[in-house]
Formats: structure tokens, C-alpha cells, sequence
């Protein structure tokens, strides 16, 4: 057995390095972002780990995992959608791995990653940077009619996205997707306990009920998607329900950043917040810093 201590650091967004004993995990790689946008203080070309793990193939998810396969020598797991990028990027076979949930990763040191499909956010409703505005209707909203207007949005080059962000779309070199190509959770576990990262605001309840995590790594961002369909209410009661069904020891925010400022300004999570010291006394609410890592197993 291994030294088991563990450590969970923020790299911002919904970007994680794990570190217990010997091995180095990356839960997404998006760390290179706009001028415009707060700093990290790491780029892509300084990261190395064992494993990193995508959640969903885009920007803000998936940038910079074909350098961090190239130059820190670690596997990619992800959908294939990404995997198709890092394929197309160049990343050697021997260190891409394709799952779409149900599998389980051998990371070696006494740590596996069960991989769980999820969903995303709901791009083609509009978004709230205020955990506590309340967000109806849009329900039943075709296929189609979603890829439309997910499609026309800011986040992929509308005449709308700001002049810096269209600078910085075009000097990028690493692949990402206008598609996220299936979302992904994973459960990490580890000697210590286990870490849930959901990085996106959105998930499948009956999965969510059969899981109990030490940790919950939940994305404070955006539109919820609830089993499919938009959620009827504010991003804080949607975290709630989450939080009660996962029970978790401790939760952290993620996605909450201002990752692509000026066109994403940071959520504000304070609503939230209140929301789950209130109704989830069980759990404790834990602040994360860029780059500052803590004992989160202990």
C-alpha cells in the first residue's frame, strides 16, 4: 500500500489535479483561457499527470488535453467525440482510452475511476449568472430546435461574442467541439474515499440516487437539465436536490468562475450557498482557491 494522503487542487473552471502517493489525475484540462479572463497561473504546457479525465469536449472542458497528452505523457480518457480530437490531434493510441459510461479505470496505487453518463446544461435556454433567479418553461423543446439555437449562440462565434473572445477562438491550436458528444461523470476512488466531479450542471436522478461519494465536485453554472428536460426553479434549488441525493461529507462548487470573461461573468453563488448550509447540514460547503491544494480526504 501506497502513502494514501490525497490532495484536491483547482486549475478554475471545472479543471481538478488529484494527488495521492505516486499518481497524478487531471479531471478536465481547460486551463488556457482568454487574456481577458482571471488568470490561473498554469498553462497546459505545465501540467503532467498519469490520467486525465474529460468530462465533455468542450472549450472550456477538453482545451489543452492533447498537450497535456504530449508533453506530460497522460492517458485521455473521454467520449469519443473527444477522443476522436485527440486522434485527429495526434495523441498516440497507447494513451487515449474511449468510454461512454459503465467503465471502470485502473489507475493503479489502489485508485479506480468509475465512469457514469450525465448531462449538460442546457445551452438553448438562457442562461442566469445568479444562482438565485428563478428559470421556467422551455420544456419540451425538439432536438433540432436545441442544436439550432445552441448553434447561433455566442458560445460558438455569433455575431454577438465579444472581439476578444473571436481573437482568442482564432489563435487557438488544440481541438475542441461545438458538440460536448455525450457528458460524462466520473467517481474517483480512492484508500481515503471517493470523489464524484460532475461538470456540468445537469444529470440523470436514478444515477445520482445509487451514489454516495465522500466528496461532490457539482458545477454551479448555467441552465440545470434535469433527466432531460430543463429544470423549473433556480440553480440553487437544483444543487440541493443533487446534494440530497448523492449525501455527500463534503460538496465543492465548480464552473462558478469567470472562465471566458467578459462573455461568461462568474455565477454568483451566493444563493446557492445559503441554500445548501441550510436545507443540507450533513455536508459541508468547502471554498476552493486556484492553485491551492488542500486535503480533501482526511
Amino acid at each position: 500500500m501506497i502513502d494514501d494522503a490525497l490532495s484536491l487542487e483547482w486549475l478554475g473552471c471545472t479543471t481538478y489535479r488529484i494527488r495521492i502517493g505516486g499518481l497524478t489525475l487531471l479531471l478536465d484540462t481547460f486551463v488556457d483561457r482568454p487574456a481577458s479572463a482571471p488568470q490561473v497561473g498554469v498553462s497546459a504546457a505545465d501540467l503532467s499527470a498519469d490520467f486525465a479525465f474529460i468530462s465533455h469536449a468542450h472549450i472550456d472542458h477538453i482545451l489543452g488535453a492533447d498537450v497535456v497528452a504530449k508533453n506530460g505523457g497522460a492517458t485521455i480518457v473521454g467520449s469519443y467525440e473527444s477522443i476522436r480530437l485527440m486522434r485527429e490531434a495526434g495523441v498516440p493510441e497507447a494513451q487515449v482510452l474511449p468510454v461512454s459510461g459503465g467503465e471502470t479505470v485502473d489507475c493503479g496505487h489502489d485508485v479506480r475511476v468509475r465512469v457514469y453518463p450525465s448531462l449538460h446544461s442546457c445551452l438553448f435556454t438562457p442562461r442566469r449568472w445568479d444562482s438565485g433567479a428563478e428559470c421556467l418553461g422551455d420544456l419540451g423543446v425538439s432536438h433540432q430546435e436545441r442544436l439550432a439555437r445552441v448553434l447561433n449562440s455566442e458560445l460558438f462565434g455569433s455575431p454577438d461574442t465579444p472581439p476578444e473572445i473571436l481573437v482568442y477562438y482564432r489563435g487557438l491550436t488544440s481541438p475542441y467541439s461545438s458538440f460536448d458528444g455525450g457528458q460524462l461523470m466520473y467517481l474517483v476512488e480512492t484508500p481515503r474515499g471517493s470523489i464524484l466531479w460532475s461538470a456540468s450542471a445537469g444529470c440523470w436522478s436514478p444515477i445520482l440516487r445509487g451514489l454516495r461519494p465522500d466528496v461532490a465536485v457539482l458545477a454551479a453554472a448555467g441552465r440545470p437539465n434535469l433527466d432531460g428536460e430543463p429544470f423549473q426553479g433556480t440553480l440553487a434549488e437544483f444543487l440541493v436536490r443533487e446534494i440530497e441525493m448523492l449525501r455527500p461529507g463534503r460538496t465543492i462548487f465548480c464552473h462558478h468562475d469567470a472562465f471566458l470573461a467578459p462573455m461568461t461573468p462568474a455565477t454568483d453563488t451566493t444563493a446557492a450557498a445559503e441554500a445548501v448550509r441550510n436545507r443540507c447540514p450533513y455536508t459541508e460547503l468547502v471554498d476552493l482557491t486556484y492553485l491551492n491544494p488542500v486535503p480533501i480526504l482526511d
